[in-house]
């Protein structure tokens, strides 16, 4: 069942990150049609408020509209149903959080043109990046999301130094079982190839 969520909130976080509707599509492992709906009408799936709130890091909850800021139509000739009904699903919502958030565990080997930089063991909060950091290397940062089969979206962004900056160099995703060795591949302007083994497992 679709929910209302702020679609303001959306277009502001994204242009505040100067993304377009593609990257954050693409960010969120989402169509574009899907990002575009959601900017408009406000109107989008648990999954996909939840993808979003995760690659705009922020909680999902400040990106629902209340019941009672929603359009007034929607609540006429139904409005104690629509109440029941939106009582109901908060609270399944709120189930649903409470039963899937948790952290993660994350086994993180990061090789550079086929020589072995680190193996990482890691702890990430679901739906929150944690950061990986080889100075002067490069920086990985690893947001994982659980899936309702249990499997885990791993959603991951590489940084290479320029200068005195750090710069984007990608930002793959992949989705593995839990426990299963996931590899992603990453080759930056430099031309230095970034292989990424990551195995998450739920905790």
């Amino acid at each position: 069942m679709d929910m209302q969520i702020d679609s303001n909130r959306v277009k502001s976080e994204r242009e505040r990150r100067a993304w377009s509707q593609e990257h954050l599509a693409a960010a969120a492992g989402l169509s574009l049609r899907t990002v575009q709906r959601v900017e408009t009408a406000g109107s989008a799936s648990n999954e996909t408020a939840r993808a979003l709130a995760s690659v705009l890091e922020v909680d999902l909850v400040t990106l629902r509209v209340p019941a009672t800021m929603q359009p007034a139509h929607r609540m006429r000739g139904w409005r104690y149903a629509a109440v029941a009904a939106s009582a109901v699903l908060a609270l399944g919502v709120l189930f649903t959080r409470a039963a899937q958030a948790g952290d993660v565990q994350l086994d993180v080997g990061v090789t550079l043109n086929s020589e072995k930089l680190s193996q990482s063991q890691i702890v990430a909060a679901e739906g929150k990046s944690a950061e990986i950091r080889l100075d002067k290397q490069v920086r990985v940062f690893v947001n994982p999301i659980v899936t309702k089969d249990g499997s885990v979206l791993l959603s991951i962004r590489l940084e290479e130094p320029s200068g005195s900056r750090w710069v984007e160099i990608g930002e793959p995703k992949i989705m593995v079982a839990d426990g299963t060795e996931g590899l992603v591949k990453v080759t930056s302007p430099k031309g230095n190839v970034f292989e990424i083994a990551i195995r998450p497992r739920r905790m």
